[in-house]
């Protein structure tokens, strides 16, 4: 397959299953012939639990931006399988996403991506309304003539399935939090004319809707997504680079739906779960926030790794 298209074999797709699915590495390629079949029967099924399984098992987050001493990103496949599924470090939206849209396309999924305008709404609330440039990516999928959007890459606001593209549809999200898509023209627009998607959320019905990002249905190329991740990963202002953030989120595997989100963002650990959100942990070193990634993510980093964040700006500063 073309490198502007590329798949994974089936060895890797076995891998990718047993790791997100927390079966056994020698059940991984049962397992992949039975999600074949499922793509085949219920194509929106198995769409659905390849995504929810995959926001259950790969974290949101920039933990090698942080802890390593190179801090950059590759969007190169087989590094995003080693990187994602082999050592389970996570990744930002052009990784897990990304790494979802090679899976997607190997099991016969047709799809195009997409990039969007992340709110400033996250930055302030004052700034709502306002959006970032092109940063972050979408897959827009479509089963039997209907598109739908799969996103694995915003972290705890992020959609928990796949969301039919029509207008103003609100769909539950984990409960009580609710997503939905609108059209509309955003403030910078000079011709007003020009209506885009917009993914909103709210995390319990009486609450009003908060913009999240915005796109059109026009196709992205990898080299495009190659200009966005060298910004994101790499300017000094960008969010990934200032703060340290790890999410994923919890899945009920009795009724294999997602319940709630974890989030480690700096030094805070927080669980929601159906809308209770608990603040569980406050950690005060490296030492323990290195163990809380073990413990809570199942990242683990190596010694050379974890020594990457001296005298960066996330670094947890301890009084001597």
């Amino acid at each position: 397959m073309s490198s502007q298209h590329p798949t994974y074999t089936r060895e890797q797709l076995a891998k990718y299953i047993s790791f997100t699915f927390g079966c056994p590495p020698d059940q991984g390629m049962t397992k992949l012939v039975e999600l074949e079949a499922l793509v085949q029967k219920d194509p929106l099924k198995a769409l659905t639990m390849l995504q929810q399984r995959q926001l259950a098992a790969v974290p949101f987050s920039n933990v090698v931006l942080h802890y390593s001493q190179h801090r950059t990103i590759s969007l190169d496949p087989d590094y995003l399988f080693h990187k994602l599924i082999e050592r389970g470090l996570g990744g930002y939206c052009l990784e897990n996403t990304g790494l979802l849209a090679i899976v997607i396309r190997s099991l016969g999924y047709q799809f195009y991506t997409t990039a969007g305008r992340v709110s400033k709404s996250y930055d302030s609330p004052t700034r709502a309304g306002q959006f970032h440039g092109w940063g972050h990516m979408i897959l827009v999928v479509t089963l039997n003539s209907n598109k739908y959007i799969v996103d694995v890459g915003f972290g705890p606001n992020g959609p928990t399935r796949p969301l039919l593209l029509e207008e103003d549809k609100p769909v539950t999200s984990f409960a009580p939090a609710q997503m939905r898509l609108i059209k509309d023209n955003i403030s910078p627009n000079v011709d007003r004319s020009q209506r885009l998607w917009i993914y909103q959320t709210k995390p319990k019905p009486e609450s009003d809707w908060r913009d999240a990002y915005c796109f059109y249905e026009v196709e992205f190329l990898p080299q495009d997504y190659e200009i966005l991740n060298f910004w994101t990963s790499q300017h000094p202002t960008s969010t990934f680079k200032q703060k340290f953030i790890c999410t994923k989120f919890l899945l009920n595997e009795t009724e294999d739906d997602i319940i709630g989100t974890l989030a480690l963002t700096g030094v805070d650990m927080k669980q929601n779960i159906n809308g209770n959100l608990e603040k569980i942990a406050t950690l005060n070193s490296e030492a323990d926030r290195v163990s809380a990634l073990g413990k809570w993510f199942n990242v683990h980093l190596h010694p050379m790794e974890v020594r990457g964040i001296k005298g960066g700006v996330a670094e947890i500063q301890t009084s001597i």
